[in-house]
């Protein structure tokens, strides 16, 4: 294993233990030594730590349920599957061979990791398990496959397919194979709960922001109905499930830059969280359920910032010159 980069700066300071319980620390990309690396900010010791090599280029930061476990993806031919581990500070490669423009999905109990890799030929989706690091192929197809989100109980897989309309499901560990919508659907994001999916969907040239559920007592292979939860003209994308699972986080781009909304479940009650003539994008909800961290570029580049879940208590995270994006807690 090599051990972690011990390289640290005093990127911002927070007022206040907002971050509730333990999970107080936000994982983001910066090009602070030219390509993107993996920093991690400490809301305890207001500082950032760089735990990713200075000679990589390194996207989608993603923690594991807890924050026990940051993987990432660095690219390269081939990419890297990264882990850094929380208690021990090490950083090691957890598999090669891996695509570099799709970022890893968590199991819900942190100990695999979904991803997509071209090893044996074909652009399919894997599961690595961490403790014996051996990956296991789990689509079969000739068509690329893009991982989406895993269910909470861990028994489903959802994803997409190049070139078919749609959500699939997979089982990691039996056979079932189910076709979920027939859209042109992306971006799916299981609520908390299990009971919802949220998803895009590609409407007369801009992507909506729809929520998917089983009508038969939970059971996915039966039938589904779909519901359109935005009806905004602008662009939607990354949506982000509160911790309660009855609102759901979005950015909206329309001529001029993009903003960050929220919205229950249902439909009703969109709120606005930003207002500005800049881009603020990729919101995601806190495991507390109280607070959003995003980017904002209202200070000239893109910085990490945070807020309330109705908007208010706006802080920056990062205060720097460079470019801070894709934050996860």
């Amino acid at each position: 294993m090599l051990a972690a980069v011990l390289s640290t700066a005093a990127l911002g300071c927070f007022v206040g233990g907002w971050f509730g319980g333990d999970l107080s620390r936000v994982a983001y990309l910066s090009n602070s030594s030219g390509d993107a690396q993996v920093w991690i900010y400490d809301a305890n010791s207001s500082e950032s730590v760089r735990v990713s090599g200075r000679n990589s280029e390194a996207r989608y930061p993603r923690w594991s349920n807890k924050q026990q476990f940051l993987a990432w993806i660095t690219v390269g031919s081939p990419g890297q599957l990264m882990i850094y581990d929380s208690a021990s500070g090490d950083v090691s490669t957890l598999v090669a061979d891996v695509d570099d423009t799709q970022p890893p999905a968590w199991s819900p109990d942190g100990g695999r990791i979904a991803y997509v890799s071209d090893a044996e030929g074909e652009s399919d989706i894997y599961m690595v398990d961490l403790i014996t690091r051996q990956p296991t192929r789990l689509t079969f197809g000739d068509a690329k496959e893009r991982v989406g989100d895993w269910s909470p109980d861990g028994e489903w897989l959802v994803f997409t397919e190049a070139g078919r309309d749609g959500l699939l499901l997979r089982n990691p560990e039996g056979v079932n194979r189910i076709p979920l919508t027939d859209g042109v659907d992306s971006d799916p994001v299981w609520s908390p709960k299990g009971d919802r999916i949220a998803f895009l969907r590609q409407n007369d040239g801009s992507r909506d922001l729809y929520v998917l559920r089983p009508t038969r007592s939970g059971n996915w292979a039966e039938d589904t109905d779909e519901l359109t939860v935005s009806d905004l003209d602008e662009d939607e994308f990354e949506p982000s499930w509160s911790l309660d699972g009855r609102r759901i986080a979005f950015a909206a781009r329309d001529e001029e830059q993009s903003e960050i909304y929220t919205v229950l479940v249902d439909g009703t009650d969109r709120r606005r969280l930003t207002h500005n003539r800049v881009d603020d994008l990729s919101p995601v909800w806190s495991a507390t359920g109280d607070q959003i961290v995003f980017v904002s570029y209202a200070y000239g580049n893109a910085e990490i910032l945070y807020m309330n879940g109705d908007g208010g208590g706006q802080k920056r995270i990062t205060t720097n010159d460079h470019t801070d994006t894709d934050p996860d807690w």
